[in-house]
C-alpha cells in the first residue's frame, strides 16, 4: 500500500508516523500542496479495508498568526 500511495500520490511528503494509545492506533503527518492528493491517499488506505481514517488540515502556528 505504501508503494501504491507513493506512485499514485507523488505530491505527498510523509513527515512522520506515530504509534498512539487511545482513539487511533497510528497518526501519520503528511504534507501536500493539494488536499486532493491527501484525499486520494486516504481512499487508497480505506480500499484495503480494516481502516478508518480522519483527516485534519493543519497550518503551522507562525503562518496562522501571519494570516491574522
Amino acid at each position: 500500500m505504501t508503494e501504491e500511495i507513493k506512485t499514485r500520490c507523488p505530491g505527498i511528503v510523509w513527515k512522520e508516523s506515530f504509534a498512539t494509545l487511545g482513539r487511533f492506533d497510528v497518526v501519520d503527518i503528511v504534507q501536500a500542496a493539494d488536499p486532493k492528493e491527501v484525499e486520494k491517499a486516504v481512499m487508497i488506505i480505506r480500499a484495503y479495508g480494516h481502516s478508518t481514517t480522519e483527516t485534519l488540515v493543519a497550518t503551522p502556528w507562525k503562518e496562522f498568526l501571519d494570516m491574522l
